[in-house]
């Protein structure tokens, strides 16, 4: 059994540059950690912004955005 991280790892290899990626809620929002060096993707998130990135570490969040998908 995979866990979430070897999950995100895994769909993260299937991403293309230049490609727009929808990541939804769950395991999906973990793919934006492990985008491969030197792909370049836009993502949207499931709130349907554009332009997000990897999750941040403590003390760099955004209080204006929120993660649904964070436990």
């Amino acid at each position: 059994m995979l866990t979430r991280e070897q999950l995100a790892m895994r769909a993260a290899r299937e991403l293309r540059d230049g490609q727009y990626v929808n990541l939804g809620i769950g395991i999906p929002t973990l793919v934006a950690n492990y985008i491969p060096p030197g792909v370049e993707v836009i993502l949207q998130s499931e709130n349907g912004l554009l332009g997000v990135g990897p999750f941040p570490y403590e003390m760099e969040e955004d209080a204006d955005l929120i993660n649904a998908a964070s436990r």
